[in-house]
């Protein structure tokens, strides 16, 4: 962006030493071109800060998350965090079970028992 600022400042450079004819239309011009690159910058920073606002949104949301993980996992409802975010709130409370919870439960259940026989064996 730096760079294209410096050539639009040497055009303007430029514009205004050539002839009186030109000089109007070539500095009309560079003025457009300008105002374009201005216009692009400052949609370019409202994206950035738009994508900024969204990670802070979610960042906001981390403590609360960390802190209903940490209770699930205590009270044995390890994943079931992750079920609310697919199949929406309540969902247990209704009887919705995912696929996806049931597998999961599978998952740490295999990954207990192998972690549990290992260490045993050790």
């Amino acid at each position: 962006m730096n760079k294209l600022s410096g050539l639009i400042d040497r055009l303007e450079e430029i514009a205004s030493s050539t002839p009186a004819e030109s000089r109007s239309q070539l500095s009309r011009q560079v003025a457009t071109l300008r105002a374009t690159f201005n216009s692009t910058k400052i949609r370019q920073s409202s994206s950035s800060l738009d994508m900024l606002e969204k990670r802070l949104d979610k960042a906001k949301t981390l403590p609360r998350q960390a802190v209903d993980l940490r209770k699930s996992h205590e009270s044995g409802t390890a994943g079931t965090v992750q079920v609310d975010a697919i199949t929406g709130p309540g969902a247990r409370e209704t009887g919705q079970t995912s696929s996806f919870y049931l597998q999961r439960q599978k998952a740490e259940t295999l990954i207990f028992s192998f972690i549990a026989t290992a260490s045993t064996r050790l």
